[in-house]
């Protein structure tokens, strides 16, 4: 699956993606507890799990506040391997979390179906 969730195609699979890439960054923040770029992005993905903790819907000020996308886009777009994988994760989650597709449409998500707010 592909486009603008990236393999974000169900409410099970933020979830999954979610707790992914928490443990991803809590791995980067193990051996660099200062890095500041990985504390930001977890304070945000930490706050995602909390707002949709227990089946909840998030508030759209709550949707609209995410910007792991774009902290991932200007401080680690040339990275690769594991941490590469960790950017594509944080595109997709920013992606969904934003919109809070239901499953049917984050199952049939295309980039040709993302528009950017004017």
């Amino acid at each position: 699956m592909a486009g603008i969730y990236g393999k974000i195609d169900s409410r099970e699979a933020f979830y999954r993606v979610l707790g992914e890439a928490r443990e991803s960054v809590l791995g980067i923040l193990t051996q660099w507890p200062e890095d500041g770029t990985m504390q930001l992005i977890f304070e945000e993905l930490d706050a995602m799990r909390r707002w949709c903790e227990g089946g909840r819907e998030p508030s759209d000020n709550q949707r609209g506040s995410i910007n792991v996308g774009l902290i991932a886009a200007r401080d680690l777009s040339k990275a690769k391997g594991k941490t590469g994988e960790l950017v594509q994760k944080l595109f997709a989650l920013n992606n969904y979390f934003e919109d809070w597709p239901t499953d049917a449409e984050a199952a049939s998500a295309k980039d040709e179906n993302f528009t950017i707010a004017k």
